[in-house]
């Protein structure tokens, strides 16, 4: 699987892992065939940036990923990965880092840290943020975590050296 420029940043796994998703900080995006190491779809367009972080919505129908121009972008997972310019997160500040990104696990919300150790939380349908959090003191937020079986917690880690468990 070699077709990146740059060095990759995230792979994710897509349609019950019959395909995976690169992204990578030459700002392009390859949908591969598992097993088949050509590209079967090249996601690049001239407006686009690096997308350091990326993860699945629970009803595997939408990638979502963090763009480094401190948004969060989404593309359709079903025909040709279309970017969904519908839905748009933004008001956090990611540029220049690889802030991690997740999903409620019933899909309702989506949770990314962010440089200033933020922890954002947006309404899915709505796009609209729902809650915002300091979470780590002068610091990045680095990665953030919704419990699969707990849907009322959140792991945040960040550059301080410290996980952290919400509720």
């Amino acid at each position: 699987y070699e077709e990146h420029l740059g060095s990759i940043d995230t792979i994710t796994f897509i349609e019950n892992g019959r395909r995976f998703v690169s992204t990578a900080d030459d700002k392009k995006m390859y949908v591969w065939e598992f097993g088949i190491p050509v590209v079967a779809k090249h996601i690049s367009e001239p407006d686009m940036h690096a997308v350091p972080a990326a993860c699945m919505h629970p009803n595997m129908k939408y990638f979502a990923g963090q763009s480094m121009d401190n948004k969060i972008v989404i593309y359709d997972c079903k025909g040709n990965f279309k970017l969904n310019r519908k839905k748009r997160f933004s008001g956090h500040l990611s540029s220049g880092y690889a802030c991690g990104l997740t999903f409620s696990p019933d899909g309702q919300f989506l949770c990314s840290g962010d440089a200033e150790g933020m922890l954002w939380f947006w309404n899915w349908k709505t796009c609209k943020n729902y809650r915002t959090m300091k979470v780590h003191e002068g610091s990045v937020t680095i990665d953030v975590a919704w419990h699969p079986i707990e849907p009322s917690k959140v792991a945040t880690c960040s550059w301080d050296g410290l996980i952290k468990l919400w509720d």
